[in-house]
């Protein structure tokens, strides 16, 4: 049986663009980790998280400011370790 923390490291993201992830998709942390495993596979994959780690960002200015620091790094980091098509 798989741990919450064996489907965040098979993911592909980090715990921070998960929760940012997860708060926008109104989804579980575990079912967000499946998702992102299978999302990244997809041609358009890198951007369709960077664009949802962006709103979730935006978002957090208003609405979340206790994350804003933890996904505004959570993003910046995607990007660098991450080539957008």
């Amino acid at each position: 049986m798989l741990s919450l923390e064996d489907c965040i490291a098979f993911s592909g993201l980090t715990v921070e663009q998960l929760d940012a992830v997860a708060c926008h998709q109104h989804l579980p942390l575990i079912v967000v980790a499946e998702w992102a495993e299978t999302v990244l596979d997809a041609e358009d994959g890198f951007a369709r998280v960077a664009a949802i780690l962006a709103e979730e960002v935006e978002a957090a200015i208003i609405h979340h400011k206790d994350r804003l620091d933890g996904w505004s790094q959570g993003l910046d980091q995607f990007l660098r370790d991450h080539a957008i098509h």
